[in-house]
Order: C-alpha cells, then structure tokens, then sequence
C-alpha cells in the first residue's frame, strides 16, 4: 500500500547575507522531531522526483547578493544528481515566482511523487511574523508593499501541501541585516518560526529571529556549502541525520555565530537515496571528508599568505605588450575590480537601459585609447586584409572607422598570437563599469555635457585623434563621443544576465560610447545601440581588453 502516499520536499533558501549579530542562547540548535536512524529503504524510492529551483540575486532595488546564483546552480547539479527533474530559474520577478510556483504545484498535482522546492535570495519577516521571498523587482519601502511586492513563504508550503503528497521539507537560510527599512519596524531580524503541518520538517541555516552568514569570497554560502557536499556523500542518510551533519559543520566553521535549526513532525524515514550505509562505507566518507578538510585548510592557510596586492592608482599600472616583430601593442591600463550600477540610473534614458542592476567585475586590462588606423593598418598589412577607408580625414593616430565586428575579433585574434595574451573585445558590463570610472553621472565628469571633454554633435564634423581630450579617473580617452565601440556582448532588449558575456555567434551585438556625430543622449554611459556582426560605419570603432 507504500505507493498511495506521496512526498512532497520543500527546500527554501535565501543565502548570501552577512551576520551582523552573533546568536546567544539558543538552546537547543537541533530540535529534530523524527526518526534518525538509518535502515530500510525510503518510502519514496520509486516515486518520480520533481524540484523547482529559484536564485534571485541581482535585485533592482536593494542589496545585490553574492552567492545565490551560484547556491541556485550548484542545488539544481546535486538535486539531478540524486533523481530529480530540475526546473531551474534565476534572477525573476514577482509574476514569474507566482506563475513558477504555480506551473511546480500543478505538476506536482500529475506527477504524484516527490517534490522540492529550493529558494536562493532574499528574505524577510513581517511584524506580524509572517516570512516573505523577494523577486528581484521587488519595491518594498513600507509594511503594506511586503504582501504585494513579496512571495509569502507559507502559501508556498501550503500550496504543496494540497497537492496530498506525504512530506513537506522545509529549508531556510536567510538574514535580513542589509535590507533598507529595518529600523522603521516593518521588518524583524531573521526569519519567524514556522508551523508546519503533521508530516513536515522545518530546518533553518540558523536559528529564529537571528542572521545567517554569506561570503562574498567563496561560490556559496556556509549553509549551502554544507547542505551540497551532504546531499553528495550524505544522501543515503536520513534526512534528519544529514541535517545534523551539516549543523555541525556550520558551527563549527563559524564559531557558533551561525547554527542551524530544525523542528518538525516527521511520520516516515526519508533519505535522498537509499537508506542505510553500512560501516566501511561511513568510513570511506569520513575520511574522504577529512582530505577535503586538510585541502581546504591548506587553501585557506595559502590564501592568507598570499601578498595582499594594493589598490590601483586612479590612472592604473599602464603597459604595453610586444608584438613578434619587436614592435608594441597597444597602450593598456589595469582596471581594478568591484561593483556598480548597470543601466539608467538618472533616468530619462530608454527601456532597453533597464532594469538597472548591481554588477561585479573582475580586474581586467583595457585600451587607453581606440584602435587606431597605425595599429589596425599594421595587421592588415600582417594578414593581407582590406585597409578599411579613412573618407579622407587622415590615419595614424585616429580611431580606426569603417570597421565591423567581425574585423574587431580578427583584430583580437591576430594581437593574441602576437603577444602570447588573451585578447578580446570588452563585455557590455566590462565596458560601462570601465566608462563610468566610478560615478554614477550621465558622464565619468558630471551630468552636463562638455564640449572641452569629448568629440561629439557634429561639432568638427569627423573622428579627432585619439587622446586629445580628458582621460577619465581610470586613465581612459575617448569613451564619450568619437566612435561608437563594438562589444563582445549579443544585444538584448532588456539586460537578462547576457550583458557579463562575450559570445562568438549573434543576430546583433552592443556599441557603446556614442561618437562624433551624436547628441548628448547618446553619449550617456548607460546608453546602448547595436548591429549585425558584418556592419560597418564611420562611426565605429572599437578597444581591445587583456584578461
């Protein structure tokens, strides 16, 4: 009569927050209702397995968060792994959580099997306790937006529950010190407890009403490092002895500031695969996870050793590399890494500027200057290509025109072999984070345009000489206005993740940095245009980046 009950796993798991209170006197951090043992098969071996995983991280209107894309990623690996069908989103809006949510539980309906549910991102307590999961365009600012801008944890959970599966698993990590608003009231630290139903565990990345640790240096977060590496060596455990594995764990790694929580009313046995390991099998896994400790530690004892390397001047370390011949490449400057705002952050720009959203870039090398005709004429000579016309306003040191995107990846292509380096053109991200120089204005120095500080509107009626104009604080010329810049990155008319990305195939690709012949809106670091990959202008250009 096994196969008449169903099981349904509720995994939610908002990661990525930083601690700003250590827990005190919790009591009991494992309050495991259910069977800990590890015997018979589980009563939902031959059932079909169903998981909708969920990672939010690039939110418009509050903290970015570092590692829930990557909790998302690594949740849905593990999850097929062990027999499911992984229905995997990233980065959604609130109608699309209510559809996805929605779509899962009907499924659910037919499927009559096991199902998970696995939430990567923000989230927060009401005052009236009531747990809430944000999409990413979510706009709180006071107590009434929460029910209508957030996906209420519990109607989740319920929704599951009336599909008559077996078991409900639920899994929280979440924090809430880096939300906006806290201090108005309307948002409690941590998550409340929550009533589960008969049939239903509960377990939390740390206990009620206190903070759970992210990590903006490491791929995930504590609790999801732990609760992978335990659904990969621990599966055929129960899943309240595989919880107490990964509560130990957690503690331990952060000195009891974080320790998870779980409480509940489990009927049935339930392992991810099958229970019971026997005693030379629990040995392999103990000391498979004591070589990957003594790894780790020898990891992070290097890392600490490791020269801590100093942050970059304003006009960064400049080089050039040599060619074959002897000769040099072009002139480069070292971008350091960070984060900024992508997109329209003044307003008054166009839809396809949206939606504004946190980025983080790592350091990379990037050209002082456009490419100029002297350097682009030197590989066409180099490789027997056509010498693209100048319209009669002069070489040398001008940016090279009447060049597509396709001549701009030769010209990448060719300056690798010489140089022994990888290079390319910028992604969309690499380009503005770079343009912007650390500002948030319509241009590096301001908000008005600046007839002393670029070459645009038709003012000299062609390209002017690369350089002649102000370098912006991270040593770079020309990205206002001269020509528009090819990037590696395909066009989207909404920025969807693509803008981080170089690709080698595209319908259309992204330009950048307006030219001679624009008006001041276009010339604005969040403005975008674009074109087919064999396009050609007089209006464009490009600029190379070394990795």
């Amino acid at each position: 009569m096994i196969n008449k009950y169903f099981l349904v796993v509720l995994i939610v798991l908002i990661s990525g927050c930083e601690i700003s209170n250590q827990t005190k006197g919790n009591g009991n951090a494992s309050s495991l209702i259910g069977s800990g043992s590890s015997t018979n098969l589980s009563i939902t071996d031959n059932l079909p397995r169903l998981a909708l995983v969920i990672g939010n991280s690039n939110y418009q209107n509050t903290s970015w968060l570092a590692n829930p894309l990557n909790d998302a990623d690594d949740m849905a690996s593990v999850l097929r792994g062990l027999g499911f069908e992984v229905i995997l989103k990233k980065d959604i809006n609130h109608r699309s959580m209510k559809l996805a949510v929605n779509k899962f539980t009907h499924r659910l309906k037919t499927n009559k099997g096991i199902g998970l549910f696995y939430f990567s991102g923000h989230g927060l307590q009401d005052h009236n306790s009531h747990n809430y999961l944000i999409p990413v365009d979510a706009d709180i600012k006071t107590s009434a937006d929460i029910q209508y801008e957030a996906v209420n944890s519990q109607r989740v959970l319920d929704k599951m529950s009336e599909t008559n599966n077996r078991l409900n698993l639920l899994i929280l990590d979440a924090c809430r010190d880096n939300l906006p608003g806290q201090k108005k009231g309307y948002i409690k630290k941590g998550l409340a407890a929550m009533q589960g139903s008969l049939g239903s565990l509960v377990a939390y990345a740390t206990a009620p009403n206190t903070s759970a640790l992210g990590s903006k240096r490491e791929r995930n977060s504590v609790y999801t490092q732990y609760l992978v590496r335990a659904l990969k060596n621990r599966s055929n455990l129960s899943v309240s002895d595989m919880l107490i594995y990964v509560t130990n764990k957690v503690s331990g790694e952060t000195g009891n500031r974080q320790i998870p929580w779980q409480s509940g009313s489990m009927k049935d046995i339930f392992c991810f695969s099958r229970c019971g390991v026997s005693e030379e099998q629990a040995a392999k896994i103990a000391r498979r996870d004591e070589k990957i400790a003594r790894l780790e530690a020898q990891l992070r004892a290097s890392k600490q050793q490791q020269t801590i390397i100093p942050t970059l001047p304003a006009t960064g370390k400049v080089f050039e590399d040599r060619l074959k011949d002897g000769s040099l490449g072009p002139k480069m400057v070292v971008i350091p890494a960070g984060f900024f705002r992508i997109g329209d952050i003044q307003g008054g720009g166009w839809n396809y500027e949206q939606p504004v959203h946190r980025v983080s870039v790592g350091k990379f090398a990037m050209g002082v200057y456009e490419v100029t005709f002297a350097e682009y004429d030197k590989f066409a000579e180099a490789t027997g290509r056509e010498k693209p016309n100048d319209r009669g306003w002069g070489r040398g040191n001008r940016p090279v025109i009447n060049v597509s995107w396709n001549d701009a990846i030769a010209y990448a292509k060719w300056l690798s072999n010489q140089t022994g380096k990888k290079y390319r053109l910028p992604t969309e991200a690499e380009w503005q984070y770079a343009a912007r120089a650390g500002t948030e204005t319509k241009y590096w120095w301001g908000n008005d345009i600046d007839e002393s500080k670029a070459n645009y509107g038709y003012n000299l009626g062609k390209t002017s000489p690369v350089g002649n104009y102000t370098a912006n604080k991270f040593g770079l010329y020309d990205t206002v206005g001269n020509v528009w810049e090819w990037i590696c990155s395909e066009y989207t008319n909404k920025y969807n993740g693509k803008e981080k990305q170089c690709v080698t195939n595209a319908s259309s690709f992204v330009l950048r940095g307006g030219s001679w012949l624009n008006g001041p809106r276009n010339l604005r670091s969040a403005n975008r245009s674009r074109n087919e990959p064999a396009g050609r202008d007089v209006i464009y250009g490009f600029r190379m980046v070394r990795q």
